[in-house]
């Protein structure tokens, strides 16, 4: 069967997903390593010829991946919350944590961003890229300053990054394989990996007891600050 180039932008559109959707399988089984032009042409009606003129790189087709992963998050996690319900930080941190468990991909994915994927893309599809995730990013903000009304917009900022760099630090560590463990082990190191779900939730627990208090640990904050420039 001959390959026709896509006419109309719908056609590539789909062309596009078709590519997206073999990545996604290809990674889930193989990972970062395993997914190649090659792999997702054995899965389509794509040859890798094909496949470069919608993608430069395998990373460009990540993006897309963990855009789409992020949006799911993001969607999921507002669906859960109910409007006018008054929740505890418990209960927010136990729905936030189920929401992010069920998009463990988003998790590996931003372990590989900066270090590998963001360096091997066109400008274009990382600005494309960036451009989205800040219209979700700007969904979760709002979220969050419902959640907790009482709030600086910069103490919600401040905790939508540390969340993150809670996540994102947190579940390398707690996947560890198993070269990685028989050489602590080679090593005399005792180490065991945390359990992310626990660690997490335990760590979410923290940031969100602070943003929800920020108000008064910054008031104590500044009065200390005052206290000590005046002896």
């Amino acid at each position: 069967m001959s390959f026709h180039r896509a006419r109309s932008e719908e056609q590539i559109q789909a062309r596009i997903q078709e590519i997206v959707n073999a990545a996604s399988i290809i990674y889930d089984s193989a990972g970062y390593e395993g997914l190649s032009f090659s792999a997702i042409s054995e899965h389509t009606k794509f040859t890798r010829p094909n496949i470069y003129n919608y993608f430069k790189t395998k990373d460009e087709i990540l993006l897309i991946i963990m855009k789409d992963d992020f949006k799911s998050f993001v969607t999921s996690l507002i669906k859960s919350f109910k409007l006018n319900k008054l929740y505890s930080i418990n209960e927010i941190c136990e729905i936030w944590t189920n929401a992010l468990i069920k998009h463990i991909r988003l998790l590996d994915l931003y372990a590989l961003l900066s270090t590998f994927i963001e360096k091997n893309v066109s400008i274009k599809a990382l600005s494309e890229f960036k451009k989205e995730m800040a219209k979700l990013q700007s969904m979760l903000l709002s979220l969050i300053s419902q959640l907790f009304p009482n709030s600086s917009d910069d103490n919600v900022m401040n905790f939508f990054y540390f969340q993150l760099t809670l996540a994102f630090g947190l579940y390398p560590a707690s996947k560890m394989g198993k070269c990685q463990i028989e050489a602590l082990k080679l090593a005399g190191v005792s180490y065991i990996p945390p359990e992310f779900k626990k660690t997490y939730q335990t760590g979410l627990y923290q940031l969100m007891y602070c943003l929800q208090n920020s108000i008064y640990i910054e008031k104590n904050y500044n009065a200390l600050k005052k206290s000590k420039k005046g002896k």
